[in-house]
């Protein structure tokens, strides 16, 4: 017969047991859907899923209420919907990427410009339509350029009263980024972040070994079947893809993708077709990218210079050739064995 004692004994080490949540060696995953996307994370630590969930969830709803460009309610809709150039105060988030958005327009020469939404209206018109309205590029590319915007503090200035906002560049770095540093201020040190394919990666897994991460190989992008061109261990790195391999439209006889050279409007003619960037911060790697695919490799070794706290910066490109097929291109990508 068993004994009350025995049976008190185990509840309350059950109840204990319970308390201390999850062991340190035991890896947490979690996803969901963002952006017209997906994100995921794998994590060790002692935070529970409960509570990643929330600080996850919490941080891409937010994104969504300031950067989405398909709701009506988003701060940049209503930015972009107001015609002025009278000073509009925007919120610190906002006001944030904007900073890192000029940053990038100036340093890449226009390669990266966030005013380039009247071009990327045009384009998403041209998905539904099959035709690129010439016409309206043309009038669009009127209104682009990054000296079209002051911003002084959290005050917006359009000196141009059409200027349309597009941060899509670097909104999914921008979340990644936020979201790793709640994660690692509630005690989270070992994570394996995706928002949208964008990667972040803090330190290693609680044997020693680093987390490991992929390139997306253009001839096998189907999604839930992908292949990997390129694989490399992370270490406290965001690896962040720009391509034009999923998102194009065959127009006038030949295929037209959505990276547009914000100085012309039209694709670049270089046929880089992924752009993949090393960098600690995440929203500087997606940006980057998104001006690598606009430079194509003349451009690379001269955009990887000059980021200060970021000197482990690489690239990947992989360029088309004439027959179809694909070369690697490296700037001081790291060795992998």
């Amino acid at each position: 017969m068993s004994s009350p004692c025995r049976h008190g004994f185990v509840a309350c080490l059950a109840l204990v047991l319970a308390a201390c949540g999850p062991s340190p060696h035991e890896m947490q995953q979690l996803g969901g859907p963002t952006m017209g996307s997906s994100w995921s994370l794998k994590w060790y630590g002692a935070a529970g899923a409960r509570e990643v969930r929330t600080l996850v969830e919490a941080e891409l709803a937010e994104v969504d209420r300031v950067f989405s460009r398909w709701r009506d309610d988003s701060e940049i809709v209503r930015l972009n919907a107001t015609r002025s150039s009278e000073p509009v105060e925007v919120s610190a988030r906002m006001a944030a990427a904007l900073r890192l958005a000029l940053k990038l327009a100036q340093y890449t020469a226009g390669a990266y410009d966030p005013t380039v939404g009247p071009v990327t209206e045009v384009y998403r018109r041209a998905r539904a339509s099959g035709q690129v309205d010439e016409s309206a590029l043309a009038a669009a590319r009127q209104h682009v350029g990054h000296q079209r915007i002051a911003l002084d503090g959290s005050m917006l200035r359009k000196l141009d009263p059409e200027v349309q906002l597009d941060l899509d560049g670097i909104v999914a770095g921008l979340a990644a980024d936020r979201i790793a540093g709640q994660l690692e201020a509630t005690g989270v040190k070992s994570f394996f972040l995706d928002v949208t394919g964008e990667i972040l990666v803090r330190g290693a897994k609680p044997d020693g070994t680093q987390w490991r991460a992929g390139i997306v190989d253009p001839e096998r992008a189907e999604p839930g079947s992908e292949g990997a061109v390129a694989s490399l261990p992370m270490g406290d790195m965001a690896l962040c893809t720009s391509g034009s391999y999923r998102n194009h439209v065959e127009s006038g006889g030949h295929s037209v993708h959505h990276i547009f050279d914000p100085r012309t409007g039209a694709n670049a003619t270089h046929r880089t077709v992924s752009a993949s960037v090393l960098a600690r911060s995440a929203a500087l790697a997606d940006g980057l990218g998104t001006a690598l695919m606009v430079t194509g490799p003349e451009g690379a070794e001269g955009l990887l210079t000059g980021w200060p706290g970021e000197e482990r910066l690489a690239a990947l490109l992989l360029v088309a050739r004439e027959d179809g097929t694909l070369q690697t291109l490296r700037v001081n990508w790291p060795r992998v064995d």
